[in-house]
């Protein structure tokens, strides 16, 4: 009789788990709208763009050279750091030279892939940094992302 007992207890507790999961990834919090962001910089524009995924978020990231003449840039990795929360960025990578035509778009890096965050408002930061003749360019920016 206590074999039946403790066998139907053990069923009951593993549907249970289950179910706790199952409702703990439904409740996951997504992305409330894409965010775009664009800013601009003498000839130079930075694209964001923050999409949402099934695991979280990703953004995706690129500069705009719209001058006139070919342009060379120098750049530490990453060219553009998001940080989320906090404005923290940091740039260690080895430098890394690219010659800018005009209209030419820069994608360096690969989509940033984030986590879901907890529902509510969070900013992210953004931050592109290169230099141009040893001289030091920052584009920085900053965008509230909602989750829901």
């Amino acid at each position: 009789m206590w074999k039946k007992y403790t066998i139907v207890i053990a069923i009951i507790a593993c549907i249970g788990t289950v179910l706790l999961f199952v409702i703990k990834d439904l409740q996951k919090a997504s992305l409330v709208e894409t965010v775009k962001i664009e800013e601009q910089y003498e000839d130079f524009i930075v694209h964001i763009r923050a999409e949402s995924t099934s695991d979280g978020f990703q953004v995706l990231r690129s500069i705009q050279y719209i001058g006139e003449e070919d342009m060379m840039i120098q750049h530490r990795t990453p060219l553009t750091q998001i940080t989320i929360n906090a404005d923290n960025a940091t740039f260690t990578g080895s430098p890394i030279s690219k010659q800018m035509k005009p209209g030419y778009q820069y994608y360096p890096q690969q989509p940033l892939n984030f986590p879901a965050l907890e529902k509510g408002d969070h900013k992210m930061f953004v931050h592109t940094q290169f230099f141009i003749d040893g001289e030091r360019v920052d584009i920085k920016a900053e965008e509230t992302i909602s989750f829901e």
